[in-house]
């Protein structure tokens, strides 16, 4: 039997309340990768992230190793590996989302190849449970008849209604040709239905970040980029409205705002009303600065800074190794990233994983930011993907 959120809270209670969430149990934890999305089931206090890739970056070409093993973090306990009978194949990139109510995850979609191959990816548009309390993977549609296969599509499920929502993704197979979609599904539990949307719809594009923001039903993305390895990303926001199918935009014409930026980490703080907005590729590096924006008023303000970009490649006689003076950085804070795991719970923003993209490399740490007190708290440390600096080692390299 699932436990509700009144008995939870009860257990909580009589053992004192929030767990001291500062401990760890066990330094076990997931292998380093990125390209991961959680599901955070806060009634069970559990963060559910599945897969992604670990594949090494050789001179800035990625080579995907994917995975597909399932983890469950519990804030004041630590890393568990969850062994399960059935479960989705390897994969990247895919929605997620969270039934609260049900005790459940539900997953969409994503891409797979075949271990530092290169050429075409295949995708998926299979749908899975996964139960927080039987701890199981289900099968809950095999695509036929629902929206075609993709990646890189944004999820969110809609407590009231009882619909899970995909929108966006990209349809391509070819990493070197890009078909991006703007479409918006939903699944009522029995089928697939395409929903039209209207209103001030984003540029087409990918890369992009998001969020579920729950009290307002409405599906939130930040930035992203067209698709062509060429063209500057973008740092606007959009809103659409998952009831009606409505778009609208939130920061027109902003002057303060987190600078361009793909693959984004957002995460919605139900209790303070505000989007949180964590690091990221912007067009000159990755960044682990921390934002948030007023749903309201569409207003941005900086929470935590961290690491200032000041630029330059070459280091070693390699063009594509970073300098040790690329950036002025900020140790009390996480390593930059992008495509890594974030999610409120307990006051907190969690964090684990991503992609360092000057360092060539995934992470494995995990972290903690209190929302409370707005500080940095490290809970495991990572094994890869960090500069010197954060090592304590003597380069000449910024990583090397």
């Amino acid at each position: 039997m699932r436990p509700s959120w009144m008995a939870v809270s009860l257990l909580l209670a009589a053992c004192g309340g929030t767990p001291d969430l500062d401990v760890i149990e066990t330094q076990t934890t997931p292998s380093k990768r990125s390209e991961i999305r959680p599901a955070a089931y806060e009634a069970g206090n559990e963060i559910l992230i599945f897969a992604g890739n670990e594949g090494l970056v050789v001179n800035q070409i990625p080579r995907a190793k994917y995975l597909d093993d399932t983890w469950l973090f519990e804030p004041g306990k630590g890393w568990t590996m969850v062994e399960t009978e059935t479960a989705p194949s390897a994969r990247a990139r895919y929605a997620i989302a969270i039934d609260e109510e049900g005790g459940r995850a539900l997953l969409f979609g994503g891409r797979w190849r075949q271990d530092g191959e290169t050429g075409d990816y295949t995708l998926y548009n299979d749908l899975w449970e996964f139960d927080f309390g039987k701890r199981e993977w289900t099968l809950l549609d095999d695509g036929r008849g629902g929206p075609a296969p993709r990646y890189y599509a944004q999820g969110a499920y809609d407590q009231a209604s009882g619909k899970f929502y995909i929108w966006g993704g990209n349809t391509n197979t070819d990493p070197l040709t890009f078909n991006i979609t703007q479409q918006l599904w939903s699944w009522d539990g029995t089928a697939w239905e395409r929903i039209t949307t209207t209103g001030d719809k984003p540029s087409r594009r990918s890369f992009l970040g998001s969020l579920h923001d729950t009290a307002r039903n409405r599906l939130v993305i930040f930035g992203g980029q067209e698709g062509n390895f060429v063209s500057f990303a973008y740092n606007d926001a959009f809103a659409l409205d998952l009831e009606s199918g409505e778009w609208m935009e939130l920061n027109g014409g902003a002057t303060f705002a987190p600078s361009t930026r793909m693959h984004a980490q957002m995460s919605y703080d139900s209790k303070l009303d505000r989007y949180l907005l964590f690091g990221g590729h912007t067009d000159f590096g990755d960044q682990n600065d921390l934002w948030q924006m007023d749903p309201e008023t569409g207003a941005w303000s900086e929470v935590y800074f961290a690491d200032v970009l000041l630029g330059g490649l070459g280091c070693l006689g390699n063009p594509s190794e970073v300098p040790a003076t690329f950036v002025e950085q900020d140790l009390t804070a996480p390593e930059r990233r992008h495509n890594a795991m974030t999610t409120v719970m307990h006051d907190s923003l969690w964090i684990f994983g991503g992609l360092h993209a000057e360092c060539s490399d995934h992470l494995d740490d995990t972290w903690r930011y209190d929302l409370q007190t707005d500080t940095w708290i490290e809970l495991i440390g990572a094994t890869s993907g960090e500069s010197c600096a954060r090592r304590s080692d003597d380069c000449q390299c910024l990583c090397l």
